[in-house]
């Protein structure tokens, strides 16, 4: 008799590893309460029309990766692949516009795509979510971000940054559309298959392909059109606008101008939030405005803005910030270039090592350019500088490399109050 197990692309959670799952969930719940957002449950299966209406019939979710199949009443059904679409049918079948605009709403649960297995990507996976539906505010869509980032901050994730972008509304996208279209004229023998026949129902998507040479091909050339170049006046101002909003809330982001996402429905911004610690698949949350979606689907014509994130690659980017401070010999590393200033060094290293922290510096003699390399190689998080100044030092964070001069008095206090 054959052995039963878990069928491809699934698998169990299992003691040991469900604690960390039920860390996130927690965090998850608490973060949400604290910035307004309501939890809502829907069915893992919906009207295959629902999906291919929502993500574009174009995308490889609906032409390649949806499990559907018919029930007994000769209906179309479809494993949900992803939360958004369901989110808003409900939001149009309960008429909850009624309640007040927006409507902040979060979800969490099972996804299921057709996909080759991966790490950090099975074929039924789990994710959870934001739709905030009813606001065209360019500080909503700053919002959800800021709210991803105090997640990531709560479970530890320190290499985090965004990458943001606008594709902006309908006359935006139809001029970058045709810049963009004679582009692939010519590289279209470069391309795949997929990417020869997208290039004419629908060119945006060829800028998420994945397939290797196609991607090369594109991403790699000079004159690949940017997306920001075509933007209307109106759509640049909203995404002028979010980019302010981030950096007053000291969110670290890179504008992406190829970033598209993978779906159909996305309007304006655009955003995913990468893990240094991940490697190459190092993309953990993506989302975006879709300000069409709700009347698509036979709502009012409602503006909203959301994202997803996949707790899967969640929990991989936790394994690996815990493996990162778990392997770290030194956690701050004393720099002195200074001939007179080796009593103040020898001190401040003491102080560090009496606040409990891991610390070291250099005996050698060495450059200050040699030093910070050494600060780099022990995998210190900070190499605090002596400044000429009496108690001044200057720290670097070397995970970010931004650098601030405070007096060493301030840095004992901040390290303090950090988790480091």
């Amino acid at each position: 008799m054959s052995k039963i197990q878990a069928i491809k692309g699934t698998y169990d959670i299992l003691p040991g590893d469900v604690e960390t799952w039920q860390e996130i969930e927690c965090v998850v719940r608490e973060v949400m309460n604290v910035f307004g957002f309501n939890e809502i449950r829907t069915p893992v299966f919906e009207d295959t029309s629902l999906f291919a209406r929502s993500i574009g019939e174009d995308t490889d979710i609906v032409g390649k990766e949806m499990y559907t199949f018919i029930d007994k009443g000769n209906r179309s059904l479809t494993l949900r692949p992803e939360g958004t679409a369901s989110v808003v049918r409900s939001f149009i079948e309960h008429a909850m516009d009624q309640r007040g605009l927006p409507q902040k709403l979060w979800y969490m649960g099972p996804m299921f795509r057709q996909e080759r297995p991966q790490k950090g990507r099975q074929r039924q996976f789990h994710q959870f979510g934001v739709e905030v539906i009813g606001s065209s505010s360019a500080m909503v869509d700053a919002e959800v971000i800021v709210l991803f980032d105090a997640i990531s901050l709560r479970l530890g994730l320190d290499n985090r940054t965004f990458a943001i972008n606008s594709i902006g509304g309908d006359e935006s996208r139809m001029s970058y559309r045709d810049a963009l279209t004679s582009f692939l004229d010519t590289v279209e023998d470069r391309l795949c298959g997929d990417c020869q026949r997208r290039k004419t129902t629908n060119p945006l998507r060829v800028l998420d392909c994945k397939v290797p040479g196609c991607r090369e091909a594109v991403h790699g050339a000079e004159n690949l059109p940017c997306t920001v170049d075509y933007l209307t006046e109106d759509d640049r101002d909203h995404f002028e606008k979010v980019q302010e909003q981030l950096t007053a809330q000291s969110i670290s982001y890179t504008c992406d101008y190829t970033l598209v996402r993978g779906l159909d429905y996305y309007t304006g911004t655009v955003f995913e939030m990468h893990y240094e610690g991940l490697g190459a698949q190092s993309a953990v949350m993506g989302g975006g405005r879709y300000d069409r979606l709700v009347g698509q689907l036979g709502g009012k014509d409602h503006p909203a803005v959301g994202f997803a994130c996949g707790m899967e690659r969640l929990v991989m980017a936790m394994n690996a910030a815990q493996q990162s401070k778990s392997s770290r010999n030194v956690q701050v590393y004393v720099v002195n270039a200074l001939a007179d200033s080796m009593v103040r060094a020898m001190n401040y290293l003491q102080a560090i090592r009496g606040a409990g922290y891991t610390a070291d510096m250099d005996f050698m003699g060495r450059s200050m350019k040699a030093q910070l390399k050494s600060a780099s190689r022990s995998g210190a998080m900070f190499a605090v500088i002596i400044e000429p100044e009496e108690d001044m030092v200057s720290v670097r964070d070397m995970e970010k490399s931004e650098q601030n001069t405070m007096s060493f008095r301030e840095f004992i206090q901040i390290m303090g109050n950090s988790e480091l």
